[in-house]
């Protein structure tokens, strides 16, 4: 399935689904039950020594996690609480003073070059930070008020877009770790850098495909480029879900690619949004990137 322009329709009948406890779109959902992935506690500020050990536990393994949290009068709070786990907040140009991005639908154009994240529209699949000489390790978006209709979340696992290249097109993956694409975003940050990049064993990815940013990509790799494109907005590919009230998802920045699909413009979705450095007294518990099953001969 190709998307023009990365931009996928989402018709009113896809609205109208609600499924928030497992959504059932794109095959990938068959392998993942949300439960799965989801860790209830009490707060974020006092979880316990086993609720710790099960919240790497499930990081690692499926390189996200939902935590469910109790209702709070200051959400904030348990939203912040996770930098003991994570390390600093880095910070974004729409941060405010803690370092959290809202992630609303500020009713504003996309012709005036607003960032997707602030209107109802589809968010393209990407990793964040892609512009950052330094992209956050963690990413962790809080929801207060999820949208009755749209704003599914969804992700997609580098380890499967590098599976499907080393078996379908290797000589194209290998140039992906030889010729860094440049990218420059809506803030004038700008970073070039490998698509996928191998770290001691382990392999990173860094990926992003939208018209609202400046992408320079080699020659070299453009086809392969189209490839991955092609393959993360493909719904199939995809682990789609609905964020509840008083849930924080919690990704590996270098592992998973994350997006939206569209909402209704006269509903109301409000998330939170933090970066992680990724270093803490609890680093040494976290795994980032993957370890390919199949490798490239010369990666």
């Amino acid at each position: 399935m190709i998307l023009e322009d990365n931009i996928q329709t989402v018709q009113e009948d896809d609205f109208k689904s609600d499924l928030y406890v497992q959504a059932m779109l794109g095959k990938n959902n068959d392998k993942i039950d949300i439960r799965q992935v989801t860790l209830q506690v009490s707060k974020v500020a006092e979880i316990s020594e086993s609720e710790q050990h099960k919240l790497f536990e499930i990081l690692n393994k499926f390189k996200f996690i939902i935590i469910q949290y109790e209702d709070s009068l200051h959400p904030q709070e348990n939203f912040l609480a996770l930098s003991k786990f994570f390390g600093l907040v880095k910070r974004h140009h729409r941060s405010d003073n803690n370092g959290i991005v809202a992630v609303e639908n500020l009713y504003k154009s996309l012709d005036t070059k607003t960032s997707r994240s602030a209107t109802n529209r589809m968010h393209p699949m990407h990793t964040d930070g892609s512009a950052d000489i330094d992209p956050p390790k963690i990413v962790a978006l809080q929801c207060e008020i999820p949208s009755q209709n749209g704003g599914f979340s969804q992700i997609v696992y580098g380890e499967e877009i590098y599976e499907y290249l080393i078996k379908n097109y290797p000589e194209e993956l290998q140039n992906l770790f030889t010729n860094p694409v440049t990218i420059k975003n809506l803030g004038n940050k700008t970073d070039t850098r490998a698509i996928f990049i191998e770290k001691q064993g382990r392999i990173l990815i860094t990926f992003k495909a939208d018209s609202l940013v400046s992408i320079e990509i080699p020659d070299k790799i453009k086809n392969a480029f189209q490839i991955i494109k092609n393959y993360v907005n493909d719904p199939n590919n995809q682990f789609i879900f609905k964020l509840k009230a008083n849930q924080i998802l919690i990704l590996d920045n270098t592992s998973v690619l994350h997006g939206r699909t569209s909402f209704p413009d006269n509903e109301v979705r409000k998330l939170n949004r933090l970066w992680f450095d990724g270093i803490s007294e609890y680093a040494h518990h976290l795994q980032f990137g993957f370890v390919p099953k199949s490798k490239l001969l010369n990666p």
